[in-house]
């Protein structure tokens, strides 16, 4: 198993600090910026500002997905549920996956225990996030490393600080409107200069 990749440690919120390195990092880059992209895209459409991008081995987009939660569903997207995640809209759209190993799911933000289990579950074999959540993210109720499921899946949180930092800020106003007080303080004890001053649903 490699719980973490192209990472010095484990996460900060399984095991303690972490370090990101720069070796591989700049190949995640375009496609975290995309999905930071769609994030933005959602926020614009009234849902949570997540977006998603599921990349093949050679570096091609298969698919593309966004937060639905507050849009109208239709024919050809899930939407109005709770299950209309950026992630679960990708898988929707991606279908039966060919090789999945080989795949890599790029996210605005880490993925919540949902999303992340069913990417375990169609066995794709990266999971990439520009931005901890460190309330709604999988890793809080469970270590992405202690996941039975996620044991083949290599895990790569906050490889580029810059990403991260946008990603913050752009989620941010959400995580005030959502969570819960204890929620909101972890994200104020996360990114502390990214939240501050942050209004509920602020655009």
């Amino acid at each position: 198993m490699n719980p973490v990749l192209d990472m010095a440690a484990a996460p900060d919120w399984q095991t303690g600090d972490m370090t990101p390195s720069s070796s591989g990092a700049s190949r995640h880059e375009a496609h975290l910026r995309e999905a930071l992209a769609l994030a933005r895209e959602s926020l614009e459409k009234g849902s949570s500002p997540i977006g998603a991008v599921l990349v093949d081995g050679s570096g091609k987009v298969i698919a593309r997905g966004r937060n639905r939660v507050g849009e109208a569903q239709t024919a050809e997207r899930v939407g109005d549920a709770s299950v209309a995640h950026a992630e679960m809209d990708v898988f929707f759209q991606a279908g039966k996956l060919e090789d999945p190993q080989d795949l890599t799911l790029y996210t605005s933000l880490e993925p919540c225990l949902m999303c992340g289990g069913a990417s375990a579950l169609l066995e794709v074999g990266r999971i990439v996030w520009a931005t901890a959540d460190p309330w709604g993210g999988s890793g809080r109720l469970l270590a992405w490393s202690d996941h039975p499921a996620m044991q083949e899946t290599d895990i790569v949180p906050c490889p580029l600080p810059e990403l991260e930092t946008e990603g913050a800020s752009l989620f941010a106003p959400e995580a005030k409107r959502a969570f819960p007080d204890k929620g909101w303080a972890l994200w104020r004890e996360k990114y502390p200069e990214e939240t501050e001053g942050v209004q509920a649903g602020q655009r």
